[in-house]
């Protein structure tokens, strides 16, 4: 019987083989996966780096990374999958699949709140990873604008800088020092048709920001906004300038629904657009509990100590003295949570329930393909 468990230490080496294999030697491109995502792909992560063996031979792998993600300043514990594969020889015996069950009890097991995957297929839609739209996607063309700016390429004495903007934020991956620096180097490597800028911004001889941008060059030469720090008021413009300083058709960059003082107001095309990659709460309860100090920031006291949030054998309940909201699913909880879609009839008559989840959801987010992308 083929079973999944996690790889030993002795076994990392052949994991890794197997995920180069996969991703990149056999399209072409160096074995650089572990320098990519070294957070994911580590020694010290090999007990979340779960296999299926077959006659002494790794035919399957899915790898996990837990973190803390805040939302608000409230922390969250999220896993992040990446790295799913199966040697070509084995494909299509459901290995793939035997694991992330494992994982999945393995990350409830672990109080994992939140799982983030870096796919869309149907190996993770059909076991209710869902794609969400929470985020509006700007393109800006470029334009020959003069900047009373200065850009600069990225240097190290910048980072402290860097690191205290980053910090700011109050939507986002909790990151030690280390991991600023080490995911820096490693969330640019280049590959592919990828190449990357870190790029710093300063006025008057003053940091005022910083950008990394990926250069794609394909058939369009075109830009994608990994991560950004800078006034709100300078980001059309910076974009744009950078434009059309590297020759760019044009550049996206992704904002929350929710992260209001980051819209912008001028751009050249604007839609909303999928969270990258999908999504599943793990743990409804947890999380909720979890999510107390954000939800208390949009609705009165009274009302949430008297909610009650509780996971059924067929369902998730939301529950307000005698006010019942029943989620049949985690595709519909994921869906009201992230992206804040309810059915407006199931809350007819729920007025306390319906001031909640008007309130509070969907969640603030992290935009997970930036530099923590594991």
């Amino acid at each position: 019987m083929i079973k999944a468990r996690s790889a030993r230490i002795e076994e990392f080496e052949k994991v890794v083989e197997l995920i180069n294999k996969v991703f990149r030697t056999t399209r072409g491109h160096e074995p650089t996966m572990q320098q990519e995502f070294p957070l994911l792909i580590n020694k010290n992560n090999v007990e979340n780096m779960v296999i299926v063996e077959k006659e002494q031979e790794i035919v399957s792998d899915v790898n996990y990374l837990i973190q803390d993600v805040l939302v608000q300043g409230t922390k969250v514990k999220v896993a992040s999958i990446g790295g799913v594969c199966t040697d070509p020889k084995h494909e299509r015996k459901g290995y793939a699949s035997k694991i992330l069950d494992y994982v999945e009890k393995k990350l409830y097991e672990e109080g994992v709140e939140v799982l983030l995957i870096s796919g869309n297929r149907t190996l993770y839609t059909r076991r209710m990873c869902s794609r969400v739209k929470n985020f509006y996607k700007y393109t800006i063309k470029p334009e020959d604008i003069i900047l009373d700016l200065c850009i600069e390429e990225y240097d190290e004495k910048y980072l402290n800088q860097m690191i205290n903007r980053y910090h700011q934020s109050s939507t986002r991956y909790v990151r030690t020092k280390e991991q600023f620096k080490m995911l820096l180097k490693a969330g640019t490597i280049p590959w592919g048709t990828y190449t990357y800028k870190k790029l710093v911004i300063k006025k008057e001889d003053k940091l005022i920001g910083y950008m990394v941008i990926r250069l794609i060059d394909e058939e369009k030469r075109r830009g994608e906004i990994i991560e950004l720090n800078i006034p709100n008021h300078y980001v059309r413009d910076i974009i744009a300038h950078i434009a059309y300083q590297y020759d760019l058709n044009d550049v996206d960059y992704w904002v929350h629904v929710k992260d209001t003082q980051n819209h912008l107001e001028n751009y050249d095309e604007v839609n909303i657009d999928d969270l990258h990659g999908t999504i599943k709460i793990i743990h409804y309860e947890k999380l909720c509990k979890s999510l107390y100090d954000y939800f208390v920031q949009y609705v009165e006291q009274e009302l949430l100590d008297h909610m009650e949030f509780k996971d059924l054998d067929v369902g998730y309940l939301m529950k307000y003295k005698n006010e019942a909201f029943f989620i049949k699913d985690v595709e519909k909880l994921n869906q009201l949570f992230f992206a804040g879609l309810v059915d407006e009839k199931e809350l007819e008559g729920k007025t306390n329930i319906e001031n909640f989840i008007r309130s509070v959801f969907p969640l603030p987010f992290i935009w997970p393909a930036n530099l923590n992308y594991q």
